[in-house]
């Protein structure tokens, strides 16, 4: 038995690998002190002796659960226990709340591979570890994932496929960057997927995050692997919260008009692949510029899908910003949550064609409430000033043009 007030269903469900860092987690809302993040990130070396244990049964991980599971807050997870605190409500509870019964001994079914920092766009709340765009900002270096470190992890998972999960019903597979459309290492584990012994009564999907900021023939040729892997579920997470300059200014170096076309592209691709093969979904990554204004966005989704009389279901995947905190939702002004009722109320009687739509509004109503409960402090506005300060002078931009509540963050 476990206590329902402590134990988190991400903690014992996912795994997040950073080869590019090389690094290990269990929830991506997580936070690791300088130590843990030493114990926890690998070489080669560590990756021949350990082997899977390092990465599925790491002393950190053990901790952690039976911290969760006797009901002790555990510190890793500070972020959750204060949005719990502010509102009642997190990532914790939101996962919880919806998942199926799991025990002590449960494997990770959902493994999130960040594959590569290359990246050609800089969004307001990445930074250089996740964005080679960045590094060249900010004149820092940081080294992209190595093909030794890549294909050790690749035969490890494998081996944890093939018996770990030899009796699991759904296994999730996430891939990140970065972009994952400009390493050759997504599509070299497109290849690995073949190695993956998929029983029929076996459903596995692999949801890639993407900016859609790449050129066409990156696109044709990952269509090429998905129709010579007919057993795996494609989903997309097509990443946008915003639309036109707005989405610009957050996705710094997104041209919109190019990110319209890959999503025509995507739309006609998944229409003619059939049998759900290739899954639409938007990763939207709410934060305090794009919030005010998501239904926006919501209208022109619903636009696009008729106008490819798109009749397939549309993902909506969970996501919004809580570090850093200048970009956090918690930022915004209390009226604000009259603009996340609008959004809600949009979903519910206008998008018709959605999966799982619950669910996502069950976490637009635990946004509403996060922002009623914010206390936003001067030293937080002070902090936002400066940040966005920065921003603003590097990139020559104004926020306050774009966005007509920025200086209510700010002062």
């Amino acid at each position: 038995m476990y206590n329902k007030d402590t134990m988190c269903y991400k903690t014992w469900n996912d795994i997040i690998i950073s080869l590019p860092k090389k690094t290990v987690n269990w929830c991506c809302k997580a936070n690791l002190n300088v130590q843990q993040t030493k114990e926890t990130t690998f070489d080669l070396d560590i990756l021949n002796t350990q082997g899977i244990d390092f990465l599925f049964n790491h002393p950190i991980l053990q901790k952690r659960k039976n911290d969760l599971a006797t009901g002790i807050r555990c510190p890793d997870c500070w972020v959750c226990w204060e949005s719990e605190d502010r509102s009642g409500e997190s990532h914790r509870t939101l996962y919880t709340n919806h998942s199926v019964e799991f025990d002590y001994d449960t494997p990770a079914t959902f493994i999130e591979l960040e594959l590569t920092n290359k990246c050609n766009l800089a969004c307001v709340y990445c930074g250089p570890e996740l964005s080679s765009r960045w590094q060249k900002e900010l004149k820092q270096r940081h080294p992209d994932t190595e093909d030794e470190i890549f294909h050790k992890v690749m035969e490890l998972l494998t081996e944890y496929f093939n018996t770990a999960l030899a009796q699991s019903s759904f296994i999730n597979i996430s891939l990140l960057g970065g972009e994952p459309f400009f390493t050759d290492h997504m599509y070299i584990f497109l290849e690995y997927l073949s190695k993956f012994h998929v029983k029929p009564e076996q459903k596995v999907s692999v949801v890639i995050t993407t900016s859609m900021a790449f050129p066409e023939k990156k696109f044709k040729k990952f269509i090429e692997l998905i129709e010579r892997t007919p057993n795996i579920i494609y989903v997309m997470q097509l990443s946008g919260e915003a639309i036109e300059k707005r989405a610009e200014l957050i996705r710094w170096g997104l041209d919109f008009e190019k990110w319209n076309d890959n999503l025509g592209m995507f739309l006609k691709e998944s229409a003619r692949l059939g049998n759900d093969r290739l899954v639409i979904g938007f990763g939207c990554a709410h934060n305090a510029l794009s919030l005010p204004y998501f239904k926006d966005y919501l209208v022109y989704i619903n636009n696009k899908l008729a106008e490819h009389d798109y009749k397939r279901k549309v993902w909506f995947l969970i996501n919004y910003i809580e570090d850093p905190e200048h970009l956090s939702i918690s930022m915004l002004d209390r009226h604000h949550a009259d603009a996340v009722t609008e959004q809600i109320e949009y979903m519910e009687n206008e998008m018709t064609n959605l999966y799982q739509k619950d669910e996502y509004i069950t976490m637009l109503k635990s946004i509403r409430k996060q922002i009623l409960n914010a206390n936003v402090t001067p030293e937080m506005k002070q902090n936002a000033s400066e940040q966005f300060k920065m921003l603003e002078d590097r990139r020559k931009v104004s926020y306050k043009s774009q966005f007509p509540h920025f200086d209510e963050m700010v002062k």
